[in-house]
């Protein structure tokens, strides 16, 4: 085995809890109006066990939002954890008017009933669970099998998990490799407890919602190279939520991580099979296919996305890149105005919009968008060449001198600038300094060439 070799097959150990509280926190310092930010971050303490913390976060989250259900429901669960106070009446208002669907509504009914010590109850809820809605029999097993650690019955957990494991193939492929053997009655629930739980869990307080924590710890591993952390995370996270459309979308992250991109499309169809309505998955996967060449099917893939999330300005910003790019302008058009109609200060998008609109010759609409990117506060020099380019092309030299010679103030190093300088220049007769802007166009681009990074022979370069 050579060395390069050797180093690829290195695993990387990360520290995500570390890592994840430690950016959720900059994350809440950064943004502190931010709700969701509030509630993740309580959410990351409630699965370390620090529940004084998490009740703290979960309380700013109210007051930024007291209309957010889910951080209301954690704010209660968090208190339970951190003082033992139970408020049922709340709980109970709250559950009547959540908008929460199966299977989270009877997940948590078990989890209220297991705190009033009514563990029979609980799994009583979740069998109905399993029996009412066939889709979640495997959730509902493997929740029982927690609740039953809380009762000391080891068979109990024994029979719940080999229904689990007869109920989903990725239940069964995640419980075997973690050593279920479909038949274990001798061991004991102390064995059980960890590898159920997690290192910090509790049966009694185990709380049906931390399937999202593990999906970001799976990313952060995943962000940092540790693959095989990151798969077993998703896969805490699949025990937890039973959603295989989104598992089969996190896990193609992997794939493409470790360069599997044939992988990487399978989960993501599979992902689509399970949910057609993913937009998610089918953003995902029209991306692949684009990056592979396959532009038809990239296209098809947002289109579908489209019409499920039509106010999804992602989803319009990123089919009208794909219309530019296929020579469909005014399609590309429609998408980057329907983008800004949900999300008027979208940069991205009333860029990209000026941008169609020089290359269309419709420069005095270029013109409007590029004077509202500004007033939203973007400052480059690009930005005032392109303002330029759309005053020279209606014929507007002044305008567009002034223009440039803010672009040169603001970056002097830009080539075009001195281009598109040189063309209005020569427009007003001053040959002279038309030639020295020139002169300095090809200078500066000889110099910004000579800056680039070399690239061996075969290097790929964004």
């Amino acid at each position: 085995m050579t060395e390069d070799q050797a180093a690829r097959n290195i695993e990387l150990v990360v520290d995500p809890h570390a890592d994840c509280l430690l950016e959720a926190e900059r994350n809440r310092d950064a943004n502190p109006g931010f709700a969701d930010l509030r509630n993740q971050l309580g959410m990351l303490y409630l699965e370390e066990g620090q529940t004084a913390e998490a009740q703290t976060e979960f309380e700013a989250a109210l007051e930024i939002n007291p209309d957010y259900q889910l951080a209301q429901v954690h704010y209660l669960v968090a208190r339970r954890l951190n003082s033992g106070d139970f408020d049922e009446s709340t709980w109970n208002s709250l559950m009547d008017s959540a908008s929460f669907e199966e299977p989270m509504t009877q997940l948590w009914e078990s989890w209220r009933l297991s705190q009033k010590g009514d563990l029979r109850g609980a799994l009583e809820c979740l069998e109905n669970l399993g029996r009412q809605e066939p889709r979640f029999a495997a959730l509902a097993a493997y929740h029982r099998a927690v609740r039953s650690v809380g009762l000391g019955d080891a068979r109990a957990i024994e029979v719940a998990l080999n229904e689990a494991a007869e109920s989903h193939p990725i239940y069964r492929r995640i419980l075997t490799e973690r050593g279920w053997v479909g038949s274990q009655s001798g061991r004991t629930v102390g064995a059980w407890s960890q590898e159920l739980l997690g290192e910090h869990g509790e049966a009694k307080t185990w709380c049906p919602s931390t399937g999202p924590v593990y999906a970001e710890l799976g990313t952060r591993c995943a962000s940092e190279g540790a693959l095989e952390q990151a798969r077993s995370f998703y896969d805490d996270a699949f025990l937890r939520e039973g959603d295989e459309s989104l598992y089969q979308l996190r896990v193609s992250r992997v794939a493409l991580a470790s360069g599997d991109e044939d992988e990487a499309v399978r989960c993501l169809r599979r992902a689509i099979e399970v949910d057609p309505t993913s937009v998610d998955a089918r953003i995902a996967l029209g991306w692949e296919y684009q990056s592979q060449g396959y532009h038809d099917e990239a296209l098809v893939q947002f289109e579908v996305a489209a019409r499920l999330r039509p106010k999804y300005p992602d989803v319009q910003y990123n089919l009208g890149l794909l219309y530019e790019g296929q020579g469909r302008p005014r399609d590309a058009r429609t998408c980057f105005e329907r983008a800004l109609e949900v999300n008027p200060r979208y940069f991205q998008a009333r860029a990209s919009l000026a941008q169609l609109l020089i290359h269309t010759g419709e420069n005095a609409e270029a013109l409007y968008a590029l004077k509202q990117l500004e007033s939203l506060g973007v400052r480059s020099a690009d930005l005032l060449v392109q303002k330029a380019e759309a005053h020279m092309a209606l014929e507007q030299t002044d305008p567009a001198i002034r223009e440039l010679e803010k672009a040169v103030e603001m970056n002097p190093h830009y080539p075009r600038t001195y281009y598109i300088l040189g063309q209005a220049y020569r427009n007003k007769g001053w040959k002279r300094k038309a030639q020295e802007a020139w002169k300095q166009h090809l200078e500066r681009t000889r110099q910004w060439k000579e800056e680039q990074p070399y690239l061996e022979e075969g290097d790929w370069s964004p």
